[in-house]
């Protein structure tokens, strides 16, 4: 019976072991993704949060220093957030292209970014929405 016990005893030390892992293993790596608008609004308890946030970077707002760092501003159309990231620059990141930053927000209201991505524009669209610059639509040839 002893032996029953402890072999009960060790599976539950086990189980309970490799769950504590996988839930601190995935506590780390899970990131909430807000729009700048929820990010705003959720100050200032989202201070050093690790968070994702979506916006169109504001136009002239990119500031690319010697020591690799990038300063640029985001917007979701009414609120802009200040944005400064250190590292890889993707080719398509320029004014007025959706970016994607992960990274974490200080009090001084600056997002400090370990990751951004950007969206690639569209570039094919769908056959209703090609129009010419007079506001024609093509037709599509029978052959």
């Amino acid at each position: 019976m002893k032996g029953k016990y402890k072999i009960i005893i060790a599976i539950l030390v086990v189980v309970t072991g490799i769950s504590y892992l996988v839930f601190a293993g995935v506590k780390d790596t899970f990131v909430y993704y807000l729009t700048i608008d929820e990010l705003i609004t959720k100050v200032p308890e989202v201070y050093n949060d690790k968070v994702r946030v979506s916006g169109t970077v504001v136009t002239g707002s990119i500031d690319n220093n010697i020591d690799r760092s990038l300063k640029f501003k985001i917007t979701d159309g009414d609120a802009v957030v200040d944005v400064e990231y250190q590292g890889i620059v993707p080719d398509i990141f320029a004014d007025d292209v959706e970016a994607v930053v992960e990274g974490t927000l200080n009090e001084q209201n600056i997002f400090k970014a370990d990751l951004l991505l950007a969206k690639c524009p569209t570039k094919y669209e769908g056959e209703d929405q090609l129009k010419n610059p007079n506001g024609y639509q093509y037709k599509k040839e029978k052959g």
